[in-house]
């Protein structure tokens, strides 16, 4: 008799063992999630344009063509254009206008293209002004 009430008192005690446990592990997950989310959540501050994922980089692109529509300021463009370090800025910005021209964003897309016309213009300025040296 004796050992068969043992028993049930180790069963028992495993059980509510398991339970603790279970209970412990999702309460610790929720109490770091509300941690994490709520009184201390991470805050990036020093996040380059380089670094952006490319539909970022998209959004990126968007905004300095809409300010460069906007103010005609072909310098500052290129300025903020450089820190996205493309390889190639102008086909980027070509690419992006006939991607948005494909999906009727015709604003966006003429935005992008006239950007793209005004830095390619401007590049073979100075290429014909480095090929020509003055007399």
């Amino acid at each position: 008799m004796t050992n068969q009430s043992d028993t049930r008192e180790i069963h028992t005690g495993s059980k509510r063992g398991s339970w603790y446990l279970l209970v412990a592990l999702v309460l610790g997950v929720v109490l770091g999630l509300i941690y994490t989310w709520v009184v201390d959540p991470v805050v990036y501050e020093t996040a380059l344009p380089s670094t952006l994922n490319e539909e970022d980089k998209d959004s990126y692109r968007l905004m300095i063509a809409q300010v460069y529509a906007a103010t005609g300021n072909l310098e500052r463009a290129e300025l903020r254009l450089e820190v996205l370090e493309d390889n190639n800025p102008i086909y980027a910005l070509g690419a992006q206008a006939q991607q948005f021209m494909a999906e009727g964003r015709v604003n966006d897309a003429q935005a992008l293209a006239l950007l793209a016309s005004d830095l390619q213009s401007s590049q073979s300025i100075q290429d014909n002004a480095l090929a020509r040296p003055d007399k």
